[in-house]
């Protein structure tokens, strides 16, 4: 896989869209590069993601694939956390989501209050992946799996969400876009 592209110099984000990445290299790519090498905080937040997504991984067994945006996605030398929305197949979510305990547990791992109780910069969403998969049957009546059409609004929604730049003081732009990772596992 390439490494990321330059942040753009406006924002200090990367350019719009999704940008695959392993595991590995975003770790290479978001902690080591020789760009945050003064950084104080980039190593101590990815071990605290790291201990977060085997907390989630604990209890769902599996993820798929994450996505990963904010500050932690940026040329900034000294994040406060990172924003990650984990994507879940759907058998797996919906076994975990009909058992109350572990989805009170679930719903405790996407909340960024528990997530600071438990000493984690870690800002989380676990949502739930399409049932459907095959293209012809997106928008076919009664073809698309019941539920779905929630799951692609809640994609789309953090999809939208991620490539949104938040404005800074005397910032003047209505829609700046930025770049996000999904990371490969």
């Amino acid at each position: 896989m390439p490494s990321l592209p330059p942040f753009l110099p406006a924002t200090d984000t990367l350019p719009p869209g999704r940008f695959p990445l392993s595991w590995e290299e975003v770790e290479k790519e978001l902690v080591w590069h020789r760009r945050f090498a003064a950084s104080t905080t980039r190593w101590e937040i990815f071990k605290e993601w790291t201990l977060h997504r085997a907390a989630v991984e604990a209890v769902l067994g599996s993820v798929s694939r994450m996505w990963l945006a904010g500050s932690f996605v940026s040329g900034k030398i000294d994040p406060s956390d990172v924003d990650v929305t984990y994507l879940v197949a759907h058998d797996v979510y919906d076994a975990h989501a009909a058992d109350s305990d572990l989805a009170e547990y679930l719903d405790n791992l996407g909340t960024r209050d528990w997530c600071v109780a438990q000493h984690m910069r870690v800002d989380a969403r676990i949502l739930r992946l399409p049932e459907t998969v095959r293209f012809q049957d997106l928008g076919v009546t009664g073809a698309m799996a019941p539920g779905d059409r929630d799951v692609f609004y809640q994609l789309g929604l953090f999809d939208e969400i991620w490539q949104r730049c938040r404005p800074t003081m005397g910032d003047t732009r209505t829609d700046s876009r930025r770049g996000y990772v999904e990371v490969l596992l």
